[in-house]
């Protein structure tokens, strides 16, 4: 549902501008060709948008996707007894999990890198997770 909100509202303000700058408007001065050239200046503007909006969206559902697997990783982390979640840092970019922090152990880093791997839509993990001494 926010997802159908965003891309409404990303409509709107991109439409808006387009039409508020004119160039989508915008006729020639020859008598007789004015429809026609404003309604091919319309659709290449209204193409152009709607180009605009599907890679504003995939960066976006990129983000959201990213953002999403980070959380459920700290929750994942947040389950386990034994692991301070708050000495590791977690971030997600393009599904891949970075990890880093300090840990008791070798078994914690490499639990916690089991932990991270098990999350949906996780593409691989990446630890620089050290121990302390």
């Amino acid at each position: 549902m926010k997802n159908i909100k965003f891309v409404h509202s990303l409509l709107a303000v991109v439409l808006g501008s387009v039409l508020i700058s004119g160039s989508a408007l915008a006729a020639e001065t020859s008598p007789g060709k004015t429809v026609e050239s404003t309604g091919q200046k319309i659709d290449r503007s209204i193409e152009n948008t709607g180009k605009k909006i599907d890679t504003s969206m995939q960066h976006a559902d990129v983000y959201l996707d990213d953002s999403a697997i980070t959380a459920k990783v700290k929750g994942k982390l947040l389950e386990h007894k034994g692991i301070n979640s708050n000495d590791i840092s977690v971030k997600t970019e393009k599904g891949v999990v970075y990890l880093s922090g300090f840990v008791k152990n070798k078994h914690q880093a490499a639990k916690i890198a089991k932990i991270a791997h098990g999350v949906k839509g996780v593409k691989s993990v990446k630890s620089t997770i050290e121990i302390k001494e």
